[in-house]
């Protein structure tokens, strides 16, 4: 009785083992992106994935966030990124917890797709990026303008290198009225001119290269030093 018992938890097992595997969603890099230890930005880069790395998707942590294997070890990355293998379908959601807080919904804007891919590949280049002024060397050195030229360069929106070019490209859009995506343009110092450039995120915030992060951070335009240092508006996408 005993050895029969074993030998069905054995079976049991190796059940569990089987069906985990199965569950994995083989899929392909597009587009390079961090690999990272937890399903953040903060999060400890382990590499940067390059186009044709074949990864197997655990599962989909929420919008922002794949749980993959590469190689049999386990970590996080942007579904934005990747393409899965047409033989095997994408996993569904896991459902987020009822204690976690709903996001703030993006203000109404066109192609408000692209511009949460926009803001993704930004967020990417955390801890990855850093700021020099006056240079143009993606992903890992930039100033403030080859850093949006960069970004929105990956979604197919060609951007000139400066701001004096970027503060007339797309079209004018007032304060009120910025939506997620928009470039944002800000005087600096003691000068009345435009001399610097971030992505508009909603709820009054901006990602932007800076100097003051020695790379990408998020800032507020409502409080603090940029409140008072807003310049225009423009829409690219």
């Amino acid at each position: 009785m005993k050895k029969h018992f074993i030998t069905l938890a054995a079976v049991g097992l190796v059940s569990l083992a089987l069906s985990a595997v199965a569950s994995a969603s083989p899929a392909t890099v597009e587009r390079s992106v961090n690999f990272r230890s937890a399903p953040s930005t903060s999060g400890t880069v382990y590499q940067l994935l390059k186009p044709g790395t074949v990864i197997d998707v655990q599962e989909q942590v929420n919008r922002y966030w794949l749980k993959v294997s590469v190689n049999g070890k386990v970590g996080y990355l942007s579904p934005n990124y990747i393409a899965y293998t047409q033989t095997s379908p994408a996993p569904a959601p896991t459902p987020a917890p009822t204690t976690a807080p709903s996001p703030t919904p993006a203000p109404a804007a066109p192609s408000a797709s692209k511009a949460d891919r926009v803001i993704q590949h930004a967020m990417d280049l955390k801890g990855v990026t850093h700021y020099k002024f006056g240079v143009n060397q993606p992903p890992s050195l930039l100033d403030c303008s080859s850093f949006t030229k960069y970004v929105f360069g990956m979604e197919g929106v060609s951007l000139k290198w400066g701001t004096r070019y970027q503060k007339d490209a797309g079209t004018y859009v007032p304060k009120d009225e910025l939506a997620r995506g928009d470039l944002v343009f800000f005087r600096v110092g003691s000068s009345t001119e435009i001399g610097h450039v971030g992505i508009y995120l909603g709820n009054g915030q901006f990602i932007h290269n800076s100097p003051s992060f020695d790379g990408v951070g998020i800032s507020s335009m409502t409080t603090g030093y940029w409140s008072t240092r807003y310049v225009t508006g423009r829409r690219v996408l």
